[in-house]
């Protein structure tokens, strides 16, 4: 805030002279005469939360979300350039997928963490879904932060001078706090030869078909359902034609077959063609029992 100048209007400087001029306003005069600053004038002190564990400066955190948002897409694509330039070895876990799928997958994994930041449950199930999807496609706890540092500099390298030492502190924060908790989701190494194997084997299904694919978890219940919403919108903003794997699914709840249902009700509307791939029993009887098998085409 600018300094006020200092006003003279009115002051009488012999007003003291005067024995019926109460003293108290002669007071208020005296500094409006000196241009005393407001009470409400004083630096506004950042409002700070707690996400995961972490105290991280919710004023700044969200001048930069404003300030990326209308770049994210540009910030994600120099953060991959600079990834895979200066550690080349991490190019080949992203095989699997896609660059604009990957861009679009980023872009929405950053939204849901700033959507989420006093939803603390939905965040820990959000982050933990993650982290088992990235063990599998062998990302290390040591990749997290060079991805932090490297998205963080990105922000700074597209968005200037307005990118502030405090935004970066705190965006810093949030993603140390997410990549703690997506890396305690990580399971043993029996279990990661086991979702290996199958690994392999949806790997196989998918290089048989030449359709981007959903892939549905094997417990597709609520705690996922922010991150099956944030695939499905990547892969309907891109393509003609999807595929939808389904063939590990052991139990999924309305909440899942919610988002089908919108997705399908959405294809029929916009001449998306969606495939289902090897749907399994599970899933072929519960969206019969909820009576929505007709609205997904399993009947």
């Amino acid at each position: 805030m600018a300094r006020q100048k200092k006003s003279m209007i009115g002051f009488d400087p012999l007003a003291w002279l005067d024995a019926d001029e109460d003293k108290a306003v002669v007071a208020e005069k005296k500094k409006e005469s000196v241009g005393l600053p407001e009470k409400n004038s004083k630096k506004m002190k950042p409002e700070v939360i707690t996400v995961l564990g972490h105290s991280i400066n919710e004023t700044a955190l969200s001048k930069g979300y404003k300030l990326a948002n209308e770049k994210l897409n540009e910030v994600i694509a120099d953060f991959y350039r600079e990834l895979f330039t200066q550690y080349p070895a991490i190019e080949p876990l992203f095989n699997h997928t896609g660059k604009d799928v990957q861009t679009g997958k980023l872009v929405g994994a950053i939204n849901l963490l700033f959507d989420n930041l006093h939803n603390e449950t939905e965040l820990k199930n959000i982050l933990s879904a993650l982290g088992e999807r990235h063990q599998t496609y062998g990302a290390l706890p040591d990749h997290y932060p060079v991805v932090a540092e490297l998205l963080v500099a990105s922000f700074k390298n597209k968005i200037g001078r307005s990118w502030t030492k405090a935004i970066s502190a705190a965006w810093m924060e949030l993603l140390v706090a997410a990549a703690e908790t997506m890396c305690a989701a990580y399971k043993d190494e029996v279990e990661i030869e086991n979702n290996l194997e199958v690994e392999e084997s949806i790997e196989e299904v998918f290089m048989e078909s030449a359709n981007p694919t959903l892939q549905l978890n094997s417990i597709q219940d609520i705690s996922k359902s922010q991150v099956l919403k944030n695939d499905m919108l990547t892969l309907i903003n891109d393509n003609d034609e999807i595929d939808i794997y389904a063939a590990e699914v052991e139990r999924i709840d309305g909440s899942a077959l919610q988002l089908l249902c919108a997705l399908f009700t959405y294809a029929n509307q916009n001449n998306l063609v969606i495939n289902w791939i090897e749907p399994s029993d599970v899933l072929i009887q519960s969206a019969q029992t909820l009576g929505v098998q007709k609205i997904l085409d399993l009947s």
